[in-house]
């Protein structure tokens, strides 16, 4: 698989980032304002040798001075949601269910180990759960023997994506710069009390990032349609990743069909690849300070470039950033 091209297409089509302050310190009065910033090179990898000169920053058509750009490198912590409801199942077979297996089991064998993960499995309501006190293995054993297609643990009912994500920005209270929800989903939200709107919210008053791995089905339901939207437009507020894993619909066009999931070694070589980024993205940034205010209470507009030594843009680098701009609280 051609990582350079997968790496910066998903930068370009999927990856929104917004304002994450870093670790606590002093915050000015005059509400200077900070960006944080994900840089990748052409393989994919992390870029960690800018200056502050390598950015450029307009915030409402207007330049904005950087004073300073610093780049953080630390084990964040990882609440996954996987979803475990009927819809995860297909009539034909399994394949939907084994991928998302699979992207958990390649996320906890390839996190660095001091990387702290939680896991919460839910349905219509959180099924089981995992704090930060409990170990992978448990996590892993549990993922082999206790998630089945049968007994009391078995994948089925509706779906309250929007309460258990809602159950792990608990889990990670107080939050902490950096902290992140990872959520394996159809994202067929159907039976929350927690709307979306208010979701979205709670995760950028928490300042927690949402990343996505998303079985993309264009399946005619309208709970479907704007669970999916929703939780992109998620994903974009609070500077995630959506890993899209398309699925082949079945059937004729005119009447409401099936999708099948393949799951084969260039699914696999997909999921390695999404769980990489995923680790880049969480555990390092830049965060782009700025010597001018902006009015408290206010979000404006941003528009980020990476420039070379001559000031033009640079075309071998992907990178993600808010496209809103918030003031730091006194």
């Amino acid at each position: 698989m051609d990582l350079v091209k997968v790496s910066l297409a998903l930068a370009s089509t999927f990856l929104v980032a917004f304002r994450v302050p870093a670790e606590a310190q002093p915050a000015p009065n005059n509400h200077a304002p900070t960006l944080l910033v994900n840089v990748l090179d052409r393989n994919g990898g992390a870029v960690r040798d800018l200056t502050k000169d390598s950015f450029r920053v307009k915030v409402n058509g207007r330049a904005s001075a950087i004073v300073e750009a610093s780049y953080s490198l630390a084990p964040r912590r990882i609440v996954v949601l996987l979803d475990m409801s009927g819809s995860m199942v297909e009539s034909r077979g399994q394949q939907k269910w084994e991928i998302a297996r699979e992207a958990l089991e390649d996320l906890l064998a390839d996190t660095p180990h001091e990387v702290p993960i939680a896991l919460l499995a839910f349905a219509d309501q959180v099924k089981d759960s995992f704090d930060f006190s409990q170990s992978r293995s448990s996590i892993s054993a549990w993922l082999k023997e206790g998630a089945t297609t049968h007994g009391d643990n078995r994948i089925h009912g509706r779906t309250a994506l929007f309460d258990a994500v809602l159950s792990a920005t608990r889990l990670l209270g107080p939050a902490k710069p950096g902290d992140a929800i990872y959520a394996i989903t159809d994202a067929g939200d159907n039976s929350s009390h927690i709307s979306a709107r208010n979701t979205r919210k709670v995760l950028l008053d928490s300042k927690i990032r949402l990343f996505v791995f998303l079985f993309a089905e264009q399946l005619p339901f309208a709970d479907v349609r704007s669970g999916t939207e929703a939780l992109t437009e998620m994903a974009r507020a609070t500077r995630g990743f959506v890993f899209g894993v398309p699925g082949r619909s079945t059937g004729v066009e005119f009447m409401p069909s099936w999708v099948v999931y393949d799951y084969d070694g260039r699914t696999r070589d997909k999921i390695k690849l999404y769980t990489r980024a995923l680790n880049i993205q969480v555990n390092g940034f830049y965060t782009l300070r700025f010597d001018s205010p902006i009015p408290a209470g206010k979000a404006h507009k941003v528009f980020l470039d990476i420039v070379d030594a001559k000031g033009n843009p640079r075309k071998d680098v992907a990178f993600t950033y808010s496209t809103i701009l918030l003031p730091q609280l006194k």
